[in-house]
């Protein structure tokens, strides 16, 4: 009976999957059947509320569907309990709940049950644990899922073991492989086309309306009903590490609101992938003016562009690049992960 319930269940989430991909006039290639298969499995025994249930780490090059095919199992399922987040915001979340407590004991497992209090399901998406200190904070989270039950949904350009790669870092991440280990079915998306540059975005109303703006002159940006800045409107907007000064800034905490960055004080300042968070919670545009090609920049400031583009495009907000060159000529650096910077970047809207 069990095993019958099970079979129609999988059947169900798994055909739900395809009809995603046909939503976009698409199908889904070998590759990405193989991952929805394994999904589809572990959809069903989350939906029948099996025990012990596994999750799934998807792994594998960008633009293959890896966020696509979990957010498509999610929608099959019943959306209570589901806690959706970048790896980068949980991150996040954990370090500011610790530093609020700072000194008092038990702060990490508070933040930890404030997080996954109500959880019936996990998802973790691009999980890629380039900081120490995030590998390590995530490493717990994972493991207090695990010992709550919850299971594992997560997406990575890098398997288990491929996380924090440094040799100096690398055993700090080793307790988080084991977890994923322990409570996950890993799943290679094998390598095939990159379905960003075809334009299958699913649902990415913000990016789609953003652009990349070459030459990225004031008329242009008028053009696209932005306004030209003034001298007279720049404004400081303060982040949780820093003061930014921006060329202009309209509507904070609306999603009309608008901030006019500059290229060099936004990236080149000591600004926080914390602090690019902040700012696009509060603004639904961003505007960067001078984008030049990346080795014409400090090699932190073009790993601050790259955390923009990830940032922007995990919440979906309107980018506007005002840019010397193309994407591709932009990245012409050795920036990290840059092979999704690019894939992300060749879906937004040439001017």
């Amino acid at each position: 009976m069990w095993s019958r319930a099970t079979s129609r269940e999988t059947l169900r989430v798994r055909a739900a999957l395809d009809d995603a991909a046909h939503a976009l006039g698409s199908t889904l290639d070998a590759g990405q059947r193989a991952a929805a298969d394994v999904l589809a499995a572990a959809g069903a025994r989350v939906a029948l509320g099996r025990r012990g249930r596994r999750g799934v780490y998807l792994h594998g090059p960008v633009g293959r569907g890896k966020t696509f095919l979990v957010d498509a199992l999610l929608s099959a399922l019943p959306p209570d309990g589901v806690l959706r987040v970048h790896a980068f915001e949980a991150a996040r979340r954990l370090h500011a709940a610790v530093a609020r407590e700072s000194g008092n004991a038990g702060a990490l497992p508070r933040a930890l049950a404030s997080l996954l209090d109500g959880t019936r399901v996990l998802f973790l998406d691009e999980l890629h644990a380039h900081d120490p200190g995030d590998a390590m904070i995530l490493s717990r989270l994972v493991r207090e899922a695990v010992g709550r039950g919850i299971p594992l949904l997560a997406t990575s350009n890098y398997p288990p073991d491929g996380l924090l790669p440094s040799p100096l870092h690398h055993h700090l991440v080793l307790p988080l492989v084991r977890s994923i280990a322990e409570c996950c079915d890993v799943v290679e998306v094998a390598p095939g086309e990159d379905y960003r540059r075809r334009g299958h975005l699913a649902d990415r109303s913000g990016w789609r309306a953003g652009a990349w703006v070459v030459p990225g002159s004031a008329a242009q940006v008028t053009a696209l009903g932005l306004g030209t800045p003034d001298p007279g409107d720049r404004f400081v907007v303060r982040l949780p590490a820093t003061a930014l000064r921006t060329l202009a800034a309209t509507g904070p905490g609306t999603p009309e609101g608008v901030v006019h960055l500059d290229f060099r004080e936004l990236c080149e300042a000591p600004t926080s992938v914390g602090d690019v968070m902040d700012l696009v919670d509060r603004y639904g545009t961003l505007v960067v003016w001078r984008v030049p090609r990346l080795s014409a920049t400090t090699a932190d400031g073009a790993q601050r562009f790259a955390n923009l583009v990830d940032v922007a495009w995990d919440r979906d907000v309107r980018l506007v690049v005002l840019a010397t060159s193309p994407p591709d000529d932009v990245l012409d650096a050795d920036v990290r992960d840059r092979d999704r910077i690019a894939s992300r970047l060749a879906a937004l809207p040439r001017v």
